[in-house]
């Protein structure tokens, strides 16, 4: 069922050197010229090493209580997607509504454009229909709502917050009490394998636009983990960073990678933080005839993206994220919230990371598809977590 809306620190040795467009930032001049050829080499080997770790379809390694996923049946789910025009939001919910369906519980998504006062309204509407549970997905920033949250407190109604905070970190101390429980979020270690693939691909001296989304929760540690890795392993590399709002991928990504493109020809990789950026900005590489010059590599897998990759190459490389596993990993905490039953702690889900090349992209389908190319352990592996996989289908 759908509803829809009424109506490692920035690092100092780099220079500021350029403002790009809409309130964006930092860029810097490493001291490529001085390093060692020994110390490009050994940045590259480091950069192959990692990405190594991330070629295979991963394994289910969740160990927790199991519990009696069927007895949610009857239950209602009221969902908050970050923005319902991102395309990696819409998938993930989807994929979850599955899930819900399949245990009996009703599953209620809240359509909106990615805006605050939207996500409280949401939050405000899930307590007047009495719903069971609230979940906040893929990067909303709860602190900006603590009031429609307090209401939900008061009303009883549990919090899930998913795929927002980055995994080995807390959550904020303003949300205790508010938030009953998160699913993690590895997008640091993803954004340092998207800077890996720099490193490979340009033999240790990319130059990167890095797009960035400060509103998100995480996108400035991404982006400080991005910064570090390619301080630590790629002393010739240089960069740029821009931001964009949310709310403003679709009609300013273009114009910020087409005018950096212009300004700096030397330009050779966009690295923006999440996928569903690259809709746009593949477009910013074209309208500035920079296609064949420019690469994109960037993190989720979403299905739209992961086609870009697979028709005209622009996109050469996707850390994924399986959006099944990521929704199965969500009901998982879900299913214990709806039951009074301990989540998770922390959130750790375990949700693993594959890269998408080339090479084995159509692993993914042709066009790519939410549930293919990751394999299926995760579905073996909560299926014995919540006793059994009948459900109701």
């Amino acid at each position: 069922m759908r509803t829809s809306l009424p109506g490692r620190a920035a690092i100092a040795a780099l220079t500021l050197t350029a403002t790009l467009g809409l309130a964006a930032c930092s860029s810097s001049d490493s001291a490529g010229s001085d390093a060692s050829d020994a110390d490009v080499a050994a940045g590259i080997d480091y950069a192959r090493a990692q990405l190594a770790k991330y070629e295979s379809d991963p394994e289910f390694t969740l160990d927790a209580a199991p519990f009696p996923m069927k007895d949610i049946a009857g239950k209602t789910i009221f969902a908050i997607p970050t923005n319902s025009e991102n395309p990696y939001n819409v998938a993930v919910d989807e994929e979850s509504e599955k899930v819900a369906e399949r245990y009996g519980a009703t599953w209620i998504e809240y359509t909106n454009q990615g805006k605050p006062a939207q996500w409280s309204t949401g939050v405000e509407q899930a307590v007047n229909q009495n719903v069971d549970l609230i979940i906040l997905s893929q990067g909303i920033d709860a602190s900006l709502i603590k009031p429609a949250l307090e209401k939900a407190d008061a009303a009883g109604i549990p919090v899930l917050l998913t795929h927002t905070i980055l995994r080995g970190e807390s959550l904020p101390a303003d949300l205790t009490g508010l938030v009953d429980a998160i699913t993690d979020a590895p997008l640091a270690e993803a954004n340092r394998l998207t800077v890996d693939w720099m490193i490979d691909r340009t033999e240790g001296a990319g130059n990167a636009l890095i797009i960035s989304s400060n509103e998100v929760p995480p996108a400035k540690a991404e982006v400080e983990a991005m910064e570090d890795e390619i301080s630590a392993s790629c002393p010739k590399c240089t960069y740029k960073v821009v931001n964009v709002p949310v709310a403003e991928w679709a009609t300013k990504i273009q114009s910020e990678v087409q005018s950096a493109l212009s300004a700096d020809p030397n330009i050779d990789f966009i690295l923006p933080i999440y996928d569903s950026m690259s809709l746009y900005a593949q477009s910013g590489i074209t309208a500035a005839g920079k296609t064949g010059q420019v690469e994109i590599s960037s993190v989720n897998g979403t299905p739209a993206v992961l086609k870009i990759q697979q028709d005209d190459g622009i996109v050469t490389m996707n850390v994924g994220e399986s959006i099944p596993w990521l929704a199965w990993a969500t009901m998982d905490q879900a299913g214990r919230l709806l039951l009074g039953l301990d989540p998770v702690p922390n959130g750790a889900e375990e949700t693993p990371l594959k890269l998408i090349t080339a090479e084995n992209i159509d692993e993914t389908g042709t066009p790519p598809q939410p549930d293919k190319g990751y394999g299926t352990a995760y579905v073996t592996g909560y299926e014995a977590l919540w006793g059994g996989g009948s459900g109701q289908s």
